[in-house]
């Protein structure tokens, strides 16, 4: 015997994902930010984030380094792997999308600091 699964769609999988930010007490700043990201994660995509797959995810993350720094898209990505771990483990969706993803490496930037005697120097001119 078959069992049919029913689909859900993105506003039921939101709805099912704060219930349990609440559940677990998350802060509001918490709650907040997550819905930010997806809203901002939605504006890219032309689809629900419930049928997103690994290369949606890919091809959202290839568009935002044109346009938006490296530790913003980590925030993004933070924030749908929640999502998506939410809805894997409770069975909503079949694959995880982001299973595979991994977040990007930010390069920092060598940052130049004096060396001894330019410290002295700067000391003695007080």
């Amino acid at each position: 015997m078959n069992i049919i699964k029913k689909k859900v769609n993105d506003e039921e999988a939101f709805e099912k994902f704060f219930r349990d930010c609440y559940l677990r007490n998350l802060r509001p700043a918490t709650v907040k930010y997550y819905k930010n990201e997806f809203q901002a994660f939605r504006r890219r995509i032309d689809k629900e984030l419930v049928e997103c797959n690994y290369k949606d995810i890919e091809d959202f993350i290839l568009m935002s380094k044109q346009s938006i720094k490296i530790t913003t898209i980590n925030t993004r990505l933070r924030a749908l792997c929640s999502f998506y771990n939410f809805l894997f483990k409770n069975k909503l969706i079949d694959k995880n999308p982001m299973k595979n993803i991994k977040l990007l490496r930010d390069r920092q930037k060598n940052i130049e600091t004096l060396d001894n005697k330019e410290i002295e120097l700067l000391s003695v001119k007080k």
